[in-house]
């Protein structure tokens, strides 16, 4: 017969001295791998830390990063006004059967584009 309540689990566990044994190496290898897990999360990330501060000091990306900045001043911006609710009335098929393919096209430059 299995203890049902606590204060009969821990009469049995003061009485079985096998029980308190396996029940004392359980605890002890559950708080050793939890430790080990804990060092092993520290430790992924200060690698992690240290490998991406180093990536900005490499001058092959700060290179790459100055001529991205070059190129993405050429590009055209996203305004913020206008260009969501014409993108939204454009995701209606009736509008392309209407409207022929370029016009709405010109549209949404418009409305999304800055040149």
């Amino acid at each position: 017969m299995q203890p049902t309540n606590p204060s009969e689990l821990l009469k049995k566990l003061k009485t079985n001295h096998q029980l308190k044994r396996k029940l004392k190496i359980f605890l002890a290898v559950g708080l050793v791998g939890s430790l080990m897990v804990g060092a092993l999360v520290v430790w992924a990330g200060l690698a992690t830390f240290k490998s991406v501060a180093s990536l900005g000091t490499n001058p092959n990306v700060q290179k790459k990063v100055l001529k991205l900045e070059s190129e993405m001043q050429n590009l055209p911006t996203l305004t913020k006004a206008g260009c969501w609710p014409t993108a939204q009335s454009l995701l209606n098929i009736e509008v392309w059967l209407e409207k022929p393919f370029v016009e709405n096209v010109d549209s949404i430059k418009l409305a999304c584009l800055n040149k």
